[in-house]
């Protein structure tokens, strides 16, 4: 499979052998010091040595957080804001699922904006504003359900394992590296669930009753699968296959 893109507004790079185009976009975009932010169970998995060699390869300065819980609490985020500064990292590269990314963003938004991290919970009077000054960021998904790589927001658990959401259009990542083969290491309960998950966010947009081209692509593609099931003409079936498109 070749690397093809597209944007949904982020640049999602996605094919096999994706992952092996980090480097040279740090590198093209002026980054050098880059911080992965990843949880314990992906860190031990291959694909984590593979990337930080990569980068480490391409003459990259690369430190690794991966003090992550699954679903994510504040501390899990200051801790992965001091490792950005103890490394002086000036870029985030998110891998794994959802959980991980989510806490990149919020490392990248911390890590240069003042305050408390709920001080720019979406939607409270009073919150901070986001600016474009979040650091850099980059997302590699290790499973193909959440869409955090890209989401706006950042769900993450207060003290009182409430989750909190931070919104901001600058919490997208700069590029998205969607590599399946990142996908190939997972256990077994992992990629079922997440697979469901998927399929959950694919119905969602089906059934939604808002506008969105991709949501009526969605909804045209499940709209004609019984129908093609059932042997329509071949010029009815070429009708329905291109019109998502």
């Amino acid at each position: 499979m070749s690397v093809v893109e597209f944007s949904f507004p982020t640049t999602i790079r996605f094919g096999t052998g994706a992952a092996g185009e980090v480097a040279p976009r740090l590198i093209e975009a002026g980054l050098a010091r880059p911080l992965i932010v990843t949880d314990p169970g992906v860190s031990a998995l291959p694909i984590h040595a593979r990337l930080a060699e990569s980068l480490q390869s391409a003459g990259l300065a690369v430190a690794t957080f991966d003090g992550i819980r699954s679903n994510p609490v504040i501390d899990n985020v200051s801790a992965g804001v001091g490792s950005f500064r103890d490394h002086e990292a000036d870029c985030v590269v998110g891998l794994g699922g959802g959980a991980a990314l989510d806490v990149a963003k919020a490392i990248a938004l911390m890590a240069t904006h003042p305050g408390e991290l709920l001080d720019y919970e979406d939607e409270v009077p009073g919150a901070r504003p986001i600016d474009h000054t979040v650091a850099p960021l980059f997302a590699l998904p290790t499973t193909a359900g959440t869409g955090s790589e890209v989401g706006r927001s950042a769900v993450i658990s207060d003290e009182h394992h409430i989750k909190r959401i931070i919104y901001s259009p600058h919490l997208l990542p700069r590029v998205v590296f969607a590599d399946p083969l990142l996908t190939a290491d997972l256990p077994a309960h992992l990629t079922a669930a997440t697979g469901l998950d998927a399929l959950t966010h694919n119905v969602e947009a089906y059934l939604s009753p808002h506008f969105h081209p991709m949501c009526d692509g969605i909804a045209l593609v499940f709209g004609c699968a019984r129908p093609t099931w059932s042997q329509l003409w071949p010029t009815e079936l070429t009708w329905r296959h291109a019109a998502p498109c």
